[in-house]
């Protein structure tokens, strides 16, 4: 009876343990899940095509109107096409919103009447104050390759016969570039006017290049100014060179479209341009210029006051809670950060902590912006772990503040300053000169029955003496803090605010 009774109670045991385990895999799922999510959240390098559109077609059209059969030439020119502009933001601050293709409008098509085109919309590309836009170089789009062969012959000392049967591409790309009433494409190729046509057509094109050369490079698009790629998109190299950059450090003010990228292409000509005193009744047209396109690179380097640099686990997520309402992640295992955190450390007029547990309620006078960048590692230069994905980040720092681990666990942690130094500087050289402070996290582990107080001191003095001979002549305090229990916050808050406001 026993061992019979007992055998329900065991499967049940049993059963409660499986539905224990379901559940800690469940959570652990669903944490895995919130951290992935949160970030792809986050993105600091995209690359995307620019296309601006497209110039409408002109018009083949002749007035008509009641007692007048036989009207003039009345076909309207076609719009512009939309150009591709970027624009600082500083309200976003991630690149995850940015399309990974920026397509301007096209113009519309002139009509009769003499009744032009509208040009088409301009695209803004919103990017976050700080970022980096790099060109990958010009490409061709569809439009421009058909014309190509065509303009080249158009400009060429001597002109090339263009025959159907001889030279088929010369001739479909001239049927790229004009238009014709209907059914009079071959009897227009035939008519002697149409070399007068080309004329025309040759001395707008060369006075549109004449203006665009004539105008300074800061009116001129970033298309203009980079040099032409064959290579596919998708497999462009992001480390390359076309000749232009520009870094988006500061807001765009508010009264400018931002910086031109690409511009759109003009409207085509309609038929009342190629009117003759011997020819009155033109019946051809052009097709709207096509619009620029390009490769452009962003890398966002995120800005921020304050930055908080150290190897993983050191305590620097913690940090950043104690000093802002930043809800960064926090874990007992390394690389638990794994994109940057920003918060905001607000102080009053007297310069005290307004997020303080227990701080009177106050007017806000000043605030600090504080990055909690990823933990580095040694040979994080060389892009080992996170490496370069997120040393960019620590260019926009105005100070760097080192958190180091002084637990018991970390017997020497001046080596650790000495690796941070030693990776900003192989990434960029005078990077370290921002280090201005050094906290000493996990201090609380440090005094008790393990360590004695006295060994502790001196384990203080020996970091701070070795930070001394590391940063000399400069002077570079230790603040040791417990960030866990907020233990010392303060001092790091004053410590901060002196840094970045120093009294007269």
């Amino acid at each position: 009876m026993g061992s019979a009774g007992a055998a329900p109670w065991r499967t049940l045991a049993r059963v409660a343990r499986m539905s224990t385990a379901a559940d800690t895999d469940a959570a652990r799922r669903k944490a895995d899940a919130f951290r992935n999510r949160k970030a792809r959240h986050f993105v600091d390098q995209l690359v995307l095509a620019v296309q601006a559109g497209h110039g409408g077609d002109g018009c083949v059209a002749f007035h008509r109107e009641k007692f007048v059969q036989m009207g003039p030439a009345g076909g309207g020119n076609g719009g512009a096409g939309g150009s591709v502009f970027v624009r600082a933001d500083p309200t976003l601050h991630s690149l995850a919103r940015v399309h990974k293709q920026a397509v301007a409008k096209n113009g519309t098509h002139g009509r009769g009447d003499w009744l032009h085109g509208r040009a088409g919309a301009d695209y803004t590309i919103h990017v976050p104050v700080g970022t980096t836009v790099r060109s990958l170089g010009r490409t061709w789009n569809e439009r421009e390759a058909a014309r190509a062969d065509y303009l080249a012959d158009l400009f060429a000392p001597r002109r090339t016969p263009i025959d159907v049967e001889e030279t088929p591409a010369l001739w479909a790309s001239r049927s790229a570039v004009w238009r014709h009433f209907p059914r009079y494409e071959d009897e227009n190729y035939a008519r002697s006017h149409f070399a007068s046509a080309e004329d025309k057509l040759r001395q707008e094109l060369g006075a549109q290049h004449k203006i665009e050369r004539a105008r300074p490079a800061a009116q001129r698009s970033a298309a203009s100014l980079s040099a032409r790629t064959e290579e596919d998109p998708s497999t462009v190299d992001t480390a390359a060179d076309a000749g232009w950059a520009i870094d988006l450090a500061q807001p765009t003010p508010p009264d400018t479209p931002g910086v031109l990228l690409a511009r759109g292409g003009s409207g085509g000509l309609g038929n009342p341009h190629f009117v003759l005193d011997q020819y009155r009744s033109p019946k051809v047209a052009t097709r709207g210029t096509p619009g620029e396109s390009l490769l452009v690179a962003l890398e966002y380097k995120q800005p921020s006051d304050v930055g908080l640099v150290g190897l993983p686990n050191a305590g620097k997520s913690t940090l950043l809670r104690c000093l802002s309402r930043a809800d960064a992640e926090v874990g007992a295992y390394s690389f638990t950060t794994l994109r940057p955190n920003l918060g905001v450390m607000r102080l009053d007029e007297r310069g005290r902590h307004l997020d303080a547990p227990g701080a009177a309620p106050q007017p806000e006078a000043a605030r600090l912006t504080l990055a909690d960048l990823p933990g580095l590692v040694r040979d994080a230069a060389q892009n080992r772990g996170l490496g370069h994905d997120f040393l960019r980040h620590i260019e926009r720092c105005g100070l760097l503040v080192c958190v180091v681990d002084m637990g018991p666990t970390n017997p020497l942690p001046s080596q650790d300053v000495g690796t941070l130094v030693r990776e900003l500087e192989a990434y960029r050289p005078g990077l370290s000169q921002r280090i201005a402070l050094v906290v000493a996290n996990k201090a609380d582990l440090l005094g008790g029955d393990a360590v004695p107080v006295a060994d502790a001191r001196a384990k203080l003095a020996r970091l701070q003496a070795d930070v001394d001979l590391l940063f000399a002549p400069r002077a570079v305090p230790v603040v040791p803090v417990a960030a866990k229990w907020r233990q010392n916050v303060e001092r790091v808050v004053q410590t901060l605010r002196a840094l970045v406001n120093p009294p007269p």
